[in-house]
């Protein structure tokens, strides 16, 4: 009979995994309970932040500390542990993930040790279901990949995909077997893991939901609970659009005209740092875009706002610009320290020649290399947060194939980034300019109303960036969370397959942002 242990990392889970909401447990306390029923012994790979919580409840495991885990200290540990155990494999999980499933589990170790693979996954299910499993020789050979042709990869710090990313640059080495999942479960981008707010909020709604027949709950009865929940797929926002500006350089043809000015022309800084503060506290992590209607470079206190928010570890910035402004003295005082992999830039193009950007843009032709030079001057203070982008309409598509070919080149100024982005009518507010549909062949309920909030600069927040006219309340008068759970109906409607008229015309409800 083949021996095993089990090895859950938590050298750097948060303070989510040890929060006792499942019943008096913790996701780490219930992650702890499934490794004792699949191995002859449990390790956990813990570091110096959660030693001494770790160290008072997980009775029954040997704990292995290490001030820092790279994916390739991780290999390097499991194939060490295997060894020391005579173990012919280990299953492995990050320690943060409460619905562990048994019966997954026993099919992926039946099928590991039935067609003797090196490596088994599970595939189709929500992240967090399931473990994998690696060979005690394979885990030995992913470590030495790791510290050589694959240790850009394993320098880096442990990563829920590491291994697997490991194994990926020399892929057809290995024996892989995959336990594929009866039905699809990808498209809901559930992860059930408590590493954010986001996440631990939905695993302990889910948990709810399922108390009374939680334990030996069938997998894919939880995934089709957790699918019809609101309280689940809808927890806190992880994506605010803000405008601060209502300003424009230039009206594109595919931008609606602002719907609101306010006294001012642009929001009050002081009234931003409370909204942003407000952010922190209901989302905890967020990325945050100053670019809601207007162009944000216009703003006069432009890199004040930036600075903001990169002052909370949790929270980064997205800036949607033309590029025309981006000099020294719109950004030079943006706190390029802080700034460092927290902000991201995209730079509305739309095309590969003056005459039609022009055209696109209603501006003068010379703002075209403006526009592109924006891309060089950015990505030298902010190397691989740059993204030209491609707004793909009827107007321009004879132009796609062109501007991917130059930008997608590492020799260019973006170093091959870029993005595609499809055309929005706001639900046939604008023209229909679409030159694909790109939309599912079975609607899903509406991504923005689960997961992002709109702000205009007067603090309303509409249902949503399409449907800016309806308003759900104002950000400086009113609680966030209050004006979030006003939405729940909308999204609630969409999992029953009722759609507003305005919902019904819209086709960006499958477009996810962050």
């Amino acid at each position: 009979m083949m021996k095993n242990i089990v090895v859950l990392y938590a050298g750097s889970v948060t303070e989510f995994a040890f929060d006792k909401c499942f019943a008096g447990k913790s996701a780490f306390d219930l992650s702890l309970e499934w490794a004792s029923r699949h191995g002859d012994k449990t390790y956990v790979l813990c570091g110096d932040s959660c030693f001494a919580q770790i160290s008072s409840c997980g009775a029954g495991a040997e704990l292995v500390k290490k001030s820092q885990w790279t994916n390739e200290a991780v290999a390097c540990e499991i194939s060490a542990l295997c060894g020391k155990n005579s173990s012919d494999f280990a299953i492995f999980s990050w320690a943060d993930t409460p619905f562990l499933n048994d019966k997954v589990t026993d099919e992926l170790v039946f099928e590991h040790t039935e067609y003797e693979a090196e490596y088994s996954f599970a595939d189709g299910f929500p992240y967090g279901i399931a473990p994998e499993i690696i060979s005690a020789g394979t885990a030995g050979i992913v470590a030495a990949l790791a510290k050589d042709s694959q240790k850009e990869i394993g320098a880096k710090s442990a990563s829920r995909d590491g291994i697997f990313s490991v194994m990926k640059g020399d892929i057809n080495s290995f024996e892989i077997e995959t336990l594929i999942s009866d039905k699809d479960y990808r498209m809901l981008r559930l992860e059930f893991e408590c590493s954010s707010k986001i996440n631990f909020i939905a695993c302990k709604n889910l948990f709810e939901k399922v108390s009374d027949r939680f334990f030996g709950i069938d997998a894919y009865r939880l995934c089709d609970e957790a699918e019809k929940s609101v309280p689940v797929i809808k927890t806190v926002p992880a994506f605010y659009n803000i405008q601060i500006t209502p300003r424009y350089n230039h009206q594109i043809c595919y931008n609606p005209k602002s719907p609101v000015i306010s006294e001012s022309g642009e929001m009050n800084l002081s009234e931003f740092r409370k909204l942003v503060s407000k952010i922190s506290s209901f989302s905890d992590k967020a990325v945050i875009s100053l670019s809601c209607f207007g162009e944000p470079l216009l703003h006069s206190d432009f890199s004040s706002f930036v600075n903001e928010i990169l002052s909370y570890e949790n929270l980064s910035v997205l800036v949607e610009t033309d590029g025309i402004l981006a000099n020294e003295k719109t950004i030079g005082g943006i706190d390029i320290q802080k700034a460092s992999g927290k902000i991201d830039w995209i730079i509305l193009l739309d095309a590969m020649d003056s005459a039609l950007y022009s055209e696109l843009h209603s501006c003068p032709e010379s703002d075209f290399s403006l526009a592109v030079n924006s891309v060089p001057f950015l990505e030298a203070r902010f190397p691989g947060h740059v993204w030209p982008q491609f707004v793909r309409m009827k107007k321009n598509e004879p132009s796609l194939e062109s501007f991917y070919r130059f930008w997608k080149e590492k020799e260019n100024p973006s170093h091959g980034k870029l993005i595609i982005q499809k055309y929005d009518s706001f639900a046939g507010l604008l023209p229909d300019e679409k030159s694909a549909d790109l939309a599912p062949l079975k609607r899903n309920p509406c991504w923005h109303l689960r997961r992002d909030m709109t702000i205009l600069c007067d603090g309303t927040v509409p249902i949503c960036r399409d449907q800016f006219g309806a308003k759900l309340g104002n950000v400086f008068a009113e609680e966030l969370d209050e004006i979030w759970k006003r939405n729940d109906l909308n999204l609630e409607n969409h999992l029953c397959g009722n759609y507003s008229d305005k919902c019904k015309a819209c086709d960006e409800y499958y477009t996810f942002i962050f």
